[in-house]
């Protein structure tokens, strides 16, 4: 009886956790824009290339000495890919898997065989003629895993400031670019 009663308990506070995630979002959605004093065109153009991509990223020796890179042939449009290894972060790659010239660039990526996967999105729109705004989303539903939904808020706010960052950095790199 006792263990019956052990047994209860536990999935009593399995569904309790279950129950209690169901009131936090199954989306996480973060979306950011920055200005940019350069025409849209050499705005996307800097964007397409992965290289310049690569060179933005904060998966880098900072944090894993051990990280080495290459690309594939293809450099710059759909399938354009930078495949990374390091002894910390894992092997993984990161793909351009949509474009629309000056108006959208998706990107894919994929640590340690889907272990943690993403996907962001660049949005371009003219602002006159020399400058642009640049909006960088990433959207995912976690579905109905209790974990996840936990981690959405504090995902969100990291998220929100990693992007803050890449933003300005990605400015000044094409701000110094040419």
């Amino acid at each position: 009886m006792k263990l019956f009663k052990i047994f209860l308990g536990f999935w009593l506070l399995v569904g309790l956790v279950f129950g209690v995630s169901l009131f936090f979002p199954r989306e996480f959605k973060v979306e950011r824009s920055i200005i940019i004093n350069k025409p849209i065109y050499e705005t996307f153009a800097y964007l397409n290339n992965i290289q310049n991509i690569a060179k933005l990223s904060p998966w880098d020796k900072k944090i894993d000495s051990s990280m080495t890179w290459f690309f594939s042939k293809n450099l710059s449009n759909v399938n354009s890919t930078y495949y990374f290894s390091g002894n910390l972060l894992g092997k993984g790659y990161l793909k351009i898997t949509e474009c629309i010239p000056n108006e959208m660039l998706k990107t894919n990526l994929d640590i340690n065989n889907h272990e943690l996967t993403s996907s962001s999105t660049f949005y371009f729109e003219p602002i006159g003629y020399d400058k642009t705004k640049l909006t960088w989303k990433d959207y995912k539903d976690v579905g109905y895993n209790p974990l996840h939904r936990f981690q959405i808020p504090s995902k969100t706010e990291l998220t929100e400031l990693q992007f803050d960052e890449g933003l300005v950095k990605i400015r000044i790199a094409i701000m110094s670019s040419n």
